[in-house]
């Protein structure tokens, strides 16, 4: 009887049984890295958008200040310029001529020149010396009164006029500084925004990396293991064959277990213990041996 055939199928059973075996470690290596590159990839997307979101938010919150703050620039810049006109004309005094073509003036120096003049007429003086003095003493202390009017009216509206451009600026230049704090705050956010983004999607493109390389090396393990399972049961196949076999080169039979490699002569019996032992002679009554008995 030939056992070829099982020695043959026990090999084939053991390299099948790696073959299926490292097929199925690879397909498990690889279902899990693509598992995990997937949430990786995921996780990647979803911090991407938290990222831009964030961003989005801070470009139009600081948009907003700029908006807000707009009517306080405006201010600003046309109180600066204001501003730098009055220092550039500083205050000039009013003159006699332009004090008496006030309005309050001409209308002063009517109404008490008619009343000096018909009071010097009611007494008969009106062409006497004395209301020709007291003419002239009016007109000049309306003109000492007007002209002192007119200098601290031109003096308070020049003082109104710088003070008011100085409230504006100041106002410019609060907004400015705000706009410098909001700006800087805005940067900073960007700054982190960007930063912490960038790491954390570096992070899961680096875990995505890692199982692609854990998928690829699982694989590779299993493959490695699939491969020593079948040159495993080669060895053993060839090994079962050559301690069977010995004259037919693997094909083995009931007389090869009977061979001299195997210390049984084809053959040959066991030797006999009693083969030198005689078996007694047949009873005879006329032997000499029973003779005289």
């Amino acid at each position: 009887m030939s056992i070829t055939g099982p020695i043959l199928a026990v090999a084939a059973i053991g390299a099948a049984s790696s073959v299926a075996g490292g097929v199925m470690q690879a397909n498990a290596a690889g279902n899990a890295a693509q598992a995990q590159e997937t949430a990786a990839q995921q996780a990647q997307q979803l911090e991407q958008q938290n990222q831009q979101q964030g961003i989005s938010f801070q470009q139009n919150e600081w948009a907003g200040q700029q908006q807000a703050e707009q009517p306080y620039q405006q201010l600003g810049q046309t109180s600066a310029n204001a501003y730098a006109n009055l220092i550039n004309n500083p205050f000039t005094a009013p003159t006699l001529a332009q004090a008496q073509q006030t309005p309050g003036y001409q209308f002063n120096l009517q109404t008490g020149t008619q009343a000096i003049n018909e009071n010097a007429a009611a007494t008969g003086n009106l062409l006497s010396g004395n209301t020709g003095t007291a003419l002239q003493k009016y007109g000049q202390g309306l003109a000492t009164t007007t002209y002192q009017q007119a200098y601290q009216n031109a003096m308070n509206q020049y003082t109104t006029n710088l003070n008011a451009a100085g409230q504006g600026v100041n106002v410019g230049l609060s907004s400015t500084g705000q706009l410098g704090q909001f700006g800087q705050a805005a940067a900073n956010n960007l700054s982190n925004l960007y930063l912490t983004g960038g790491q954390q999607q570096a992070s899961q493109i680096n875990n995505k990396g890692a199982a692609q390389a854990a998928g690829y090396i699982g694989a590779a393990n299993a493959y490695s293991n699939m491969f020593n399972g079948i040159a495993n049961s080669a060895d053993q196949g060839i090994a079962l064959g050559s301690y069977g076999g010995g004259f037919n080169s693997g094909s083995l039979s009931d007389e090869d277990f009977y061979s001299p490699d195997n210390g049984f002569p084809a053959g040959a019996t066991a030797a006999n213990p009693y083969a030198t032992v005689a078996a007694p002679p047949a009873y005879n009554p006329n032997s000499p041996l029973l003779a005289g008995s």
